[in-house]
C-alpha cells in the first residue's frame, strides 16, 4: 500500500470517528433534553383527558373530561360509604347525588393566588360537602393525616398526577376529626391545607 493510499484511508477513518463523535453527541443531547422535558410535577394530562392521536385537547374538552372523572370517583365513593361506623358521626341523610352534582358547603380554590389553597384552615359540620376548584394547573390534593373511619382519598392517582385549571375534586365528609392535605408537587412551596369536621 502506498503511502498516498494510507494517507487517505487515515483521513476516512478519521472523518467517520468525527462524524460518529458528532452524531452520538447530538443523539445523547437530544435523549437528555427530551428528559428535562417531561415534568411529571408539570401541568399533565390524565391518560382520559388525550385525544385519540395523544394530542392535547381544548379547555373545555380538558374540563369536562376531568370532571367526569371526579364524577365517576365521587360515586365510587358514595356507593361504598359504610352506612354506620362507630367512629363517624351521623349526619341527616343527604339526596343520592353524588359530590361533585351537590351544592357546596363550602368551596376551596387551589393556587388562585401563588401556591396556596384558599381557604388554607376551615371547619365544616359532618355531612358538609367540600368543593376543591383548579384555579391553575399542576396540582393535586395527597392526605396527610385523617381520622380513622374516614373514606377520603384525596384526587385519584398517584403523588404525580396532576390536574388542568378547572378540575373538581368535591367530598362529603362524614368522619369527625382533623384533616391535613398538601399538593404533592408544591408541598415545599406552601401548598398546604387542613380542617376540622365538627
Amino acid at each position: 500500500m502506498s503511502r498516498d493510499e494510507r494517507g487517505s484511508t487515515d483521513g476516512r477513518e478519521r472523518s467517520r470517528r468525527d462524524l460518529l463523535r458528532t452524531t452520538g453527541a447530538a443523539i445523547a443531547a437530544a435523549v437528555g433534553t427530551a428528559g428535562c422535558l417531561s415534568n411529571p410535577w408539570g401541568p399533565a394530562r390524565r391518560a382520559t383527558d388525550r385525544g385519540a392521536g395523544g394530542g392535547g385537547t381544548n379547555a373545555d374538552a380538558t374540563t369536562s373530561t376531568s370532571r367526569a372523572t371526579a364524577e365517576n370517583d365521587a360515586t365510587t365513593t358514595a356507593e361504598t360509604e359504610p352506612t354506620a361506623a362507630a367512629s363517624e358521626t351521623s349526619a341527616p341523610e343527604t339526596t343520592g347525588l353524588p359530590p361533585v352534582e351537590r351544592e357546596p358547603d363550602l368551596v376551596v380554590e387551589v393556587a388562585a393566588d401563588g401556591f396556596s389553597f384558599a381557604p388554607e384552615t376551615f371547619s365544616v359540620a359532618a355531612g358538609d360537602t367540600v368543593h376543591w376548584v383548579w384555579r391553575s394547573s399542576g396540582h393535586n390534593v395527597r392526605i396527610r393525616e385523617k381520622p380513622d373511619g374516614s373514606d377520603w382519598t384525596g384526587t385519584p392517582g398517584t403523588a404525580s398526577d396532576t390536574y388542568d385549571e378547572g378540575y373538581l375534586h368535591a367530598h362529603t365528609f362524614r368522619a369527625s376529626g382533623r384533616y391535613e392535605y398538601f399538593c404533592a408537587p408544591h408541598q415545599t412551596l406552601g401548598l398546604e391545607g387542613s380542617f376540622d369536621v365538627e
